[in-house]
């Protein structure tokens, strides 16, 4: 037999504890299992500090999940958060004290209510917020304790519980205009809201019966009152948890229990609920049994808009819990077994509890037994190509992978521009070794490869090109045609390669003495091919994008040639402005569960860079080559990404803090070659968004 035995208080950190009754859950928390308290990857998120998270609710088009998650290193505080694919996850922050939760959320996402420790941790409160407002204490019956757990639709109608005495836990309404509302009780000392319809006219919950004998799922309104909802047969308690968008359908749990509360009892112990089983109750029909999967035990914590799903969790065959998802034509079913049905690989279950689904049940969220927050739907394949329409994906994942797998995707614009970087900055650092005698002709072939690992990258980076120049005297003229590659690894085995078509024409100026000039334009056509990989249900899963990408740059220079002598070395000092633009053009992705269509995407990169070449003859007509240079980025910040995950939500994600400042060395030889003369330099980065390391060879030929 299952048991869950909780702080029985209407919140686990609330003052008041119960003690025996014919039940003793009077207290919520019975019948919704609140937070996840399991590991989870929050951090990854970029908004909270802890390692605990779970989702509680989520608005109608499945776009803002809201719940709560532990913010610090031992998980000795949680906050309330709400989550979009915009923000991420966002700190709600308290009423002045340590803890706050989440609970439910309105339908466009834009007010959230739960509940909050006040200052120094003294009472409970229920609290709505608004990203104006921030968050607002709903005040008492009386008492010292409140706690929200549902809204209206609109964001107009609270519901949830308060204290009006010691003893005295009432269901309450609140609005705006008529602030705090007891609902009463069907007859016993307690009672608490739980959900309410769309038009906030319709209120469900619990409440302790007469003499406190029982414990029963009610039904309010304005003209009825509370109305009990009964029970199950051969279960004595009942409490609602969810009711429709019209009012007609409430769902909950039905159960058994051992504990009876004495009136004017201070003290309250922990309260134990058994045999519960999840109901659907209609007008019409009553209250139904919607069975197990398998097992002892079940609860419903949510229904959809139209009524017509129900979710939850339940007990299977083997004792283990997992997530449900109800529908009158499929009966009960385990969130995987719905996904497995739609043709979504599950290799294992990994679901704990469902405790919310949006208008019409296709997006469903809860929490896996692994603790991390988790988006579950059900729709059709995506499909599509660069700019194009896709279609839906469906399975199950967690936000943390779905942020992160999004955030990846940023890199495309940025590996071409670290191209772009590379030609202006690698192939043509040393712009005046091309030089040639007035009227004579260059031929050269240069190639750089290196690894670009700086911070979280991982991949490398490449280009090939071949050039000609003529020295007309009054300058020389040089013109590249090249080709670039570039990869980079990203999580659960995604990737991203990019490979395009350069042309670089630059010009060499005498500008007085052995000071030069030199100024050169950049143009690359390429494409990108984009694997955003992530766990799908537990299974490697990918969606596919090659969009295009484009890049041009511009380069100005100047360089004393011979500047100095020392050691036996020509040292020419420099200084070095360029700016580069590329753009990724918008894209859908193909195939995988959950596709998404990106908006194009603008990056640039203005650099100025301070530094010297030198070269130092070892004998035998080899030179000693090396460079030292310091660069500086201008723009603080990469560009925003935005778009939507198809059939979910639109997401806009900030742009990553670029690396500013770097220095660079390089170290080589030069020779002659093959009727001509080449030169091999190593050349590494402190930071930056420039390859790590990489090897640059040329070989140049005058006619």
């Amino acid at each position: 037999m299952h048991h869950e035995t909780t702080n029985a208080s209407f919140h686990p950190r609330s003052a008041f504890r119960l003690r025996p009754l014919a039940f003793a859950l009077a207290a919520l928390p019975l019948f919704f299992p609140a937070v996840a308290q399991a590991q989870a990857g929050i951090t990854n998120l970029g908004a909270l500090g802890g390692t605990n998270s779970g989702a509680t609710s989520v608005s109608l088009d499945g776009a803002v999940v809201v719940g709560a998650s532990t913010i610090m290193a031992g998980d000795q505080a949680d906050r309330a958060f709400l989550w979009t694919q915009d923000s991420g996850m966002i700190n709600l922050g308290t009423l002045g004290g340590t803890h706050s939760e989440a609970h439910g959320v309105s339908a466009d996402g834009a007010v959230v209510v739960g509940g909050s420790d006040t200052t120094n941790d003294e009472a409970w409160r229920a609290f709505r917020w608004t990203r104006d407002s921030g968050m607002v204490d709903l005040g008492t019956l009386g008492g010292a304790n409140a706690y929200a757990h549902a809204i209206s639709p609109d964001g107009t109608v609270v519901v949830g519980w308060a204290d009006k005495s010691d003893v005295q836990h009432r269901a309450f309404r609140w609005t705006q205009d008529g602030g705090m509302e007891d609902l009463g009780t069907l007859g016993g000392l307690w009672s608490v809201s739980e959900g309410v319809s769309a038009d906030g006219a319709v209120v469900v919950g619990g409440s302790l019966t007469a003499g406190n004998e029982a414990w029963r799922a009610f039904r309010w309104t304005q003209n009825t009152g509370m109305v009990n909802l009964g029970g199950i047969t051969g279960r004595t308690h009942s409490q609602a948890n969810g009711v429709s968008a019209d009012g007609a359908v409430v769902v909950g749990g039905a159960f058994d229990a051992g504990r009876v509360i004495e009136e004017g009892e201070l003290d309250y112990e922990l309260g134990v609920r058994e045999n519960v089983h999840a109901f659907r109750w209609t007008q019409d029909i009553g209250m139904v049994d919607l069975g197990t999967l398998g097992g002892a035990e079940a609860n419903a914590h949510g229904v959809s808009g139209d009524g017509a799903v129900v979710v939850g969790w339940a007990l299977t065959a083997g004792g283990s819990q997992r997530a449900f998802r109800w529908t009158q034509d499929a009966s009960m079913q385990s969130v995987e077994d719905w996904l497995r049905d739609a043709g979504v690989a599950v290799p294992v279950d990994i679901t704990r509890v469902a405790n919310a689904t949006n208008v019409d049940g296709s997006v469903v969220v809860g929490v896996l037994a692994s603790g991390q927050a988790f988006i579950a739907r059900v729709a059709d394949s995506g499909s599509g190509g660069n700019g194009g329409n896709g279609g839906n994906g469906g399975g199950l994942i967690t936000l943390q992978d779905l942020q992160q797998s999004l955030a990846d995707t940023s890199v495309g614009s940025g590996m071409a521009l670290s191209a772009a970087v590379t030609v202006l900055n690698g192939a043509h650092s040393r712009p005046l070794s091309r030089r040639v005698d007035e009227g004579q002709r260059a031929f050269w072939l240069a190639g750089d490869w290196g690894r670009d690992g700086h911070g979280a990258r991982s991949g490398d980076l490449g280009l090939a090109e071949v050039g000609f120049g003529k020295n007309f005297g009054a300058a020389q003229v040089n013109v590249s045609l090249g080709q670039t590659w570039a990869k980079q690894d990203q999580a659960h085995n995604g990737r991203t390669k990019t490979a395009g078509t350069y042309v670089l024409a630059q010009a060499l100026i005498p500008v007085s003495g052995n000071l030069w000039g030199a100024v050169g334009a950049y143009v690359h056509r390429g494409e990108a091919d984009m694997r955003r990989g992530y766990l799908n249900a537990g299974a490697q899963d990918y969606s596919r994008g090659t969009p295009n990408v484009n890049t041009w740059g511009l380069r100005a220079r100047l360089e004393w040639d011979q500047a100095w002598h020392v050691a036996n070395a020509d040292v020419l000092p420099y200084v070095d402005l360029s700016h580069a633009k590329a753009r990724l053009a918008a894209y859908t992705e193909t195939s995988g569960g959950f596709p998404a269509r990106f908006d194009s995407r603008k990056e640039k990169a203005t650099e100025l860079r301070l530094g010297v070449n030198a070269a130092k003859l070892l004998g035998n007509g080899l030179n000693l080559i090396g460079m030292l240079e310091a660069a500086h980025r201008f723009e603080k910040n990469g560009p925003r990404s935005s778009g939507q995950v198809i059939g979910l939500s639109d997401f806009g994600l900030d742009g990553r803090r670029n690396d500013r400042n770097w220095l660079r060395l390089g170290v080589g030889v030069e020779g002659k070659l093959a009727g001509g003369r080449a030169s091999l330099m190593l050349n590494a980065t402190t930071k930056g968004e420039k390859s790590n390391a990489w090897l640059a060879a040329n070989w140049q030929h005058a006619f």
